[in-house]
């Protein structure tokens, strides 16, 4: 199998013609990280009998009572590119798989005078968190958006404590997926450091156990990197990194898994 069959199908392998719907709890954050607004979002998919289209609809309850819906169709003949798979609402970026959730849907390239941001999916049994940052025409971190969802129903409106450190010893494994899609054999890794503030990078821990390093604001000249982890439990935490080199092109994903040393 070659690489975009490969992520087409670790992105929609498991999705049927019946569909699947993701109901989630939308908060967006200033880079402050004061709670902007919250609403419901339900994410449907829905394939078609030889998964070659897929129906994605969006249904939004917001917190005034109104409503909305937006849907759209990805075609496998034009959408599955051999730098990932094109959104037809997010065409300068490209959805990414790993498999077994592990997702993320990335800019290709930051440009002048144009908003930037990627979204970065963590999965554990039928919960899912993504968090996606987003910069505004100059650069500048402007909001985050934290979405907690669940396969079916909709999570438990109030959400574990954030947490604001981390210790012990860690032992993990990390996995590379570079612009072609290529991913590398996992190699074990003891890199987990959550509060590194240092530089133009800045951590932010959010409820739920969710931890963000991502730059305070993103210019071309510089290599940068945004990062997004969760606690899935007390002894396990999951990270996904997205990489850009100087000319701000995107150069790496990188999945990591981490248990808690006995």
């Amino acid at each position: 199998m070659n690489s975009p069959e490969q992520n087409w199908t670790n992105l929609f392998g498991e999705i049927t013609s019946e569909g699947i719907a993701w109901h989630g709890i939308w908060t967006r954050y200033s880079p402050e990280k004061e709670a902007l607004e919250s609403f419901q979002g339900v994410r449907n998919f829905r394939s078609n009998e030889d998964k070659t289209v897929i129906t994605h609809t969006n249904n939004y309850t917001y917190a005034d009572g109104s409503t909305g819906e937006k849907s759209w169709q990805i075609e496998k003949e034009t959408c599955n590119q051999p730098d990932g798979i094109i959104h037809p609402a997010l065409l300068s970026m490209r959805a990414l798989s790993f498999g077994q959730g592990v997702n993320a849907a990335v800019s290709k390239i930051l440009e002048k005078e144009e908003y930037f941001g990627v979204e970065l999916f963590l999965q554990h049994e039928n919960f899912r968190t993504s968090l996606t940052p987003i910069y505004g025409k100059t650069g500048d971190l402007e909001r985050m958006t934290l979405i907690r969802e669940k396969l079916g129903s909709f999570p438990d409106e109030k959400p574990e404590l954030e947490v604001d450190n981390i210790s012990d010893n860690w032992i993990g494994k990390r996995e590379y997926m570079t612009p072609d899609l290529k991913v590398s054999a996992a190699s074990e890794t003891q890199q987990l450091v959550l509060d590194a503030n240092a530089g133009k990078n800045k951590t932010f821990f959010l409820p739920d156990g969710v931890v963000v390093n991502a730059p305070k604001k993103v210019e071309f000249g510089e290599e940068f990197e945004i990062a997004a982890g969760k606690f899935v439990s007390k002894n396990e935490y999951k990270r996904l990194t997205a990489k850009y080199d100087e000319s701000g092109k995107f150069s790496l994903l990188i999945s990591e898994f981490f248990q808690r040393k006995e």
